[in-house]
């Protein structure tokens, strides 16, 4: 079917013609004209299931465009990921530019107003942010939208995301049942099933614009799915580098899926010796500049940093969430230029951004999972790496491969990945972790007010359609008790209705666990009960919503030693919270104190890395949810009149920020002066604001990582504010991350 063609007939204005043409679009593909055929610009629900590159987004963004350029409408885009919403964001933006489509992006996790959001004709969010919008009693945003994208369907498999897409979607389904709903996803086995709980038409199909060949490596040969045998002989002594050197002398690129962060850099290194051989000179200086970039200052760079960098060098990465989200986007950034040649890489990446290569290379078919120890990975997780095999535009075709240890294996691994379905997606929301967070949020949100609206409401999941809700009656009406008794919600008559506590748990968006343990704890303290900034840390990490470092038999120790130092400064003991009764979770939680506080103390990122055996982007996601979780802290202090506490936890929520002492607070209120820079001036007799501002360009450059340009900009700050506090309010922030 030609583009021209039918979107004349669907009288789409000329310029999105232009615009498709321009982007080499010319014909639709055989499943876009599917579900041309079936309806979908006329407004039918649509469940697209069909590969990777398969054209699934196309078919989104002209359904959104007819709804704007024809009626006016509003449109939503979901996406499970905050990476996938800024691709998506950067893409829409680029190719309709020309059309004055005002594209928004929401990915913040500020409980601020987001009334500006309506400005957008597309907005592009996490399921996550769009749920919190509708915790704030945000109706208008459902009410006014004609079309809704859910991209990645299947995430509703996920135990972590998934509750929250599928609450999402019935909340849309219940509020707005007009409005067009597309969803889109690569690998979902019940996709009838799916498309039945949507009202959708369904459109399935395994065509590929770029043809897969699955074949699995053993003995110098891949043996494929489909076609004839292919020969590995390469030079290199190891089969992974034999497979890849032999893809890139064919000027491909390769993704390689390994089980662990560590064996992920462990690989690139061996493999990079390989992917330099195949390197042109003009690529060798660039990614010279690239490995200078990634490592960064030397005062900031890790010796993960400088592994990268090495490895970078020779035209290879490893990609995981160790790193540095900036870091993980130069990678991505220039694999998609050819000049990063290979990845090696967690399956995480697999379930990101849009990153093909020629050959996917799935090395580990097996992951350590506690309390089973060596499990083969799903077949879901395999289709997904699989599917990232073949880059548009480049080749003819694309491989995934396996990787055999034996002639037995071999046979194996196809029956087990290549020839086998995936795994239907199943609702995760019959959890009570999860279902306890929704109700008090349909309640709080006004959706609900008691047992049987909730049950009237739970009818539109798919945890319903599925028909998964035994003993569910018994389960949300002890929940209902729970949060009754907990002073979540209180009954007036046959209603329910939140508290104040309840309505602050909603909007701050976290577990009512983590809202009870804050509340006793603070309580625990304006009883009385002596703490420290190491006590308040560990009162956050007590929380469920707070993630925890693992623990090795060698840290015990340490720990032991460290917990002993500090146990009179702890809020919360064994008799208070129940979890620390378990000696693995305490030591868990201990440990991350421990990495906290050496942040706040200012140790260097790589003496943390290196003592808890984390990367640089684990410290930024830890004190991410330290920050946000202190900020709930904060709410609550202020709503049980414990004002003198607010002052202590934002002062402790900034000193995570920065990583900071107390004494450099004041200092990094300045645009451009972290933790390093502000103890260069401090260190150079700059204490406080007042200090700097009588001080001269010359005099403040000379300041180590202090240049004129800087220093100049310092005093300009200085001089704009007078006297006044230089800091950004929560909103303010929100609207930056915009």
């Amino acid at each position: 079917m030609k583009i021209k063609n039918a979107l004349t007939e669907y009288h789409f204005p000329e310029e999105v013609i232009d615009i498709l043409s321009q982007f080499g679009m010319t014909d639709f593909y055989p499943p876009q004209t599917s579900a041309i055929k079936i309806g979908c610009l006329k407004g039918e629900n649509l469940l697209m299931s069909v590969p990777t590159a398969a054209g699934k987004t196309l078919i989104a963004e002209l359904c959104m465009l007819k709804s704007i350029v024809h009626n006016n409408g509003r449109c939503l885009y979901i996406v499970p990921l905050k990476a996938l919403a800024s691709e998506k964001y950067e893409d829409f933006k680029k190719k309709y530019a020309r059309l004055k489509i005002k594209v928004g992006l929401a990915t913040g996790d500020f409980d601020a107003p987001n009334k500006f959001l309506n400005r957008f004709q597309i907005l592009i969010a996490t399921a996550e942010k769009v749920d919190s919008l509708l915790r704030t009693r945000a109706q208008w945003l459902i009410q006014s939208l004609s079309v809704v994208v859910l991209d990645e369907i299947h995430f509703i498999n996920d135990g972590t995301r998934g509750p929250t897409l599928e609450i999402l979607t019935a909340r849309i389904k219940q509020f707005n049942p007009k409005a067009q709903i597309l969803a889109l996803s690569a690998t979902v086995k019940n996709a009838k099933e799916m498309a039945d709980w949507l009202k959708a038409k369904l459109v399935l199909s395994d065509w590929r614009p770029i043809p897969l060949r699955e074949g699995v490596y053993f003995n110098e040969v891949i043996k494929f799915n489909q076609g004839p045998a292919r020969l590995v002989k390469e030079e290199p002594d190891d089969d992974l580098s034999k497979l890849t050197l032999d893809t890139l002398r064919g000027k491909g690129q390769v993704l390689i899926f390994v089980n662990s962060r560590r064996s992920a850099q462990a690989t690139s290194r061996q493999i990079c010796k390989s992917v330099t051989l195949t390197l042109s000179e003009d690529e060798k200086k660039e990614l010279a500049m690239l490995s200078k970039t990634i490592s960064g200052a030397h005062s900031s760079s890790t010796k993960m940093c400088r592994k990268l960098a090495e490895v970078i060098r020779l035209g290879c990465a490893f990609h995981h969430a160790g790193l540095k989200p900036k870091q993980r986007k130069l990678i991505e950034d220039h694999f998609k230029k050819n000049l990063i040649k290979v990845i090696c890489s967690t399956p995480t990446l697999a379930a990101g951004v849009n990153l093909p290569a020629r050959r996917a290379i799935i090395r580990d078919c097996k992951r350590f999972e506690e309390g089973l120890g060596a499990s083969y990975i799903p077949t879901s997780e395999y289709k997904q790496c699989a599917g990232r095999a073949g880059r548009p535009q480049y080749d003819q075709y694309g491989e995934a491969v396996l990787m055999a240890k034996s002639l037995s294996e071999l046979s194996a691994l196809f029956d087990r990945y290549i020839n086998a379905d995936p795994e239907p997606v199943i609702s995760k929301l019959g959890n009570e972790s999860a279902l306890r967070m929704h109700v008090l949020a349909s309640i709080a949100g006004g959706y609900v007010h008691d047992v049987n609206s909730m049950f009237e409401f739970i009818a539109h999941t798919f945890l319903a359609h599925q028909k998964r809700i035994n003993n569910l009656i018994e389960l949300i009406s002890h929940i209902f008790g729970f949060l009754q008794s907990e002073g979540f919600i209180e009954k007036s008559g046959f209603s329910y209705y939140a508290t104040a506590f309840g309505q602050s748990t909603s909007r701050l968006y976290i577990d009512p666990m983590s809202s009870i343990t804050l509340r006793d704890g603070l309580k625990k303290i304006t009883a009385g009960k002596s703490f420290s900034s190491i006590g308040l840390l560990h009162l956050i990490c007590c929380c469920p919503d707070h993630p925890l470092l693992n623990v090795n038999q060698k840290d015990f120790e340490d720990l032991e030693m460290f917990t002993a130092n500090y146990r009179d400064e702890l809020i919360l003991s064994q008799k208070d919270l129940p979890i620390l009764e378990d000696f693995f979770a305490q030591a868990s939680i201990m440990k991350t104190t421990w990495m906290l506080s050496q942040w706040t103390e200012e140790e260097k990122e790589e003496v943390i890395c290196d003592q808890f055996g984390i990367g640089p982007g684990d410290i930024y996601r830890h004190t991410e949810a330290t920050q946000w979780l202190l900020h709930a802290a904060s709410v609550f202090a202020e709503l049980f009149q414990m004002k003198k506490l607010t002052f202590v936890l934002e002062n402790l929520r900034q000193r995570v920020e920065y990583g900071i002492k107390e004494e450099l607070l004041e200092l990094t209120q300045l645009k451009g002066i972290g933790r390093i820079r502000a103890r260069n001036l401090f260190s150079s007799n700059f204490k406080k604001i007042s200090d700097l501002k009588y001080s001269s360009v010359d005099k403040l450059s000379q300041v180590n990582q202090i240049g004129k340009t800087l220093a100049k900009d310092i005093l300009s700050q200085i001089n704009n504010h007078s006297s006044k506090k230089l800091t950004i309010s929560l909103e303010d922030d929100l609207l930056e991350s915009l």
